[in-house]
């Protein structure tokens, strides 16, 4: 319909174009007109020209700009600030966008300055667009200080956690000094040691930036010191040995991996080397293309060859044979030579 009107009305549309952008009071309608802040300026950073919304922010009107040095009438200094794009375009002949936070003008601004030249690439000077992102900056900030109160709140949870499990290993510690069962001391131990397990994992979360992930390989070294240290009496008998990338895990992955690495260690602990026996236990955790791999090994007694590890009366080797299954990874379970355990898992990020 438009294109209509235009077609049977060429000369009358020619005369409205021309009164509309071939006169100056056509153009300074259209630059006064926008929203956004804008200032042209000679090399020498003095005012040529500024729009209607420029001169409401510098409570002033667009003639009394005129011939003012631009940082002395915005930023109130005796020179450019260092990330003033117009400094920086007088530098190169280039276009150049800086955040600006001008109270002088009411708030944040994203000013961009584009060079203006004569027919002969000479710069005469630049345009000035400043655009208002107060509101966005505010809400930014909001946003900001609401993620670190949501960060500190969590930091609390992890740490009470940690706190509240540790304080049930250490009572399932002094309930099992009343025990004279040496088995259903052992029991005790288990269970204090996979509350400890846990508490780690919560431990590392709290220390760490990223609340939802923990560095895995730390946390294998720090558990499994922590194990030899509970169960090994002699420590010039059985040798352990670490080899671990530092990886970064998902809580809901760490936790049943923590459990799962707890028992692995803690049997080949507590029953490969029976009678001052010596050995090795090694412990690995590496990358394979798209897996994840935790290996525990020993070169203990190994299995009874009349256990099944995926069917035992064992509550650790059923935690362990459970927990896989939860993180949807697999056991590959070897006892040729000693004990070989290895977990593969996948993660997604």
């Amino acid at each position: 319909m438009r294109e209509n009107i235009v077609q049977d009305n060429p000369k009358d549309f020619d005369k409205i174009k021309k009164t509309l952008l071939g006169t100056e009071k056509g153009w300074e309608f259209t630059f006064d007109a926008i929203p956004d802040l804008i200032a042209i300026l000679d090399t020498d950073h003095r005012v040529v020209k500024v729009n209607r919304a420029m001169a409401v922010k510098l409570s002033t009107s667009p003639d009394a700009c005129i011939g003012t040095i631009c940082y002395q009438v915005v930023h109130h200094t005796n020179k450019p600030p260092e990330n003033c794009p117009h400094k920086m375009l007088l530098k190169d002949g280039l276009e150049h966008t800086s955040e600006v936070d001008e109270k002088n003008l009411g708030g944040y601004f994203i000013v961009t300055a584009s060079p203006i030249k004569d027919d002969d690439g000479n710069l005469l000077g630049s345009i000035h667009i400043a655009h208002d992102i107060t509101k966005r900056k505010e809400i930014e900030e909001k946003l900001e200080k609401t993620l670190e109160e949501k960060d500190t709140l969590m930091k609390e949870i992890y740490h009470r956690v940690k706190n509240n499990l540790m304080v049930i290993s250490s009572l399932l510690s002094l309930q099992s000094s009343y025990i004279n069962d040496k088995v259903t001391q052992d029991i005790f131990k288990e269970s204090q040691n996979r509350a400890k397990s846990m508490a780690l994992i919560h431990e590392r979360l709290y220390q760490s930036t990223d609340l939802k992930r923990i560095d895995f390989g730390d946390y294998i070294r720090k558990l499994s010191n922590d194990l030899y240290k509970t169960y090994v009496i002699d420590n010039s008998l059985i040798k352990l040995n670490v080899d671990v990338e530092d990886l970064m895990l998902d809580i809901d992955t760490s936790i049943p991996l923590g459990l799962i690495f707890n028992e692995l260690v803690t049997n080949s602990l507590q029953h490969a080397f029976p009678k001052g026996k010596s050995g090795e236990i090694n412990i690995k955790f590496h990358t394979q293309d798209d897996k994840y791999i935790l290996e525990v090994n020993d070169n203990g007694i190994g299995f009874p060859t009349d256990i099944d590890y995926k069917n035992t009366k064992s509550l650790g080797l059923r935690l362990v044979t459970t927990l896989t299954k939860q993180i949807d990874g697999k056991i590959e379970c070897n006892n040729t030579s000693g004990t070989s355990f290895k977990i593969i898992f996948t993660e997604e990020i």
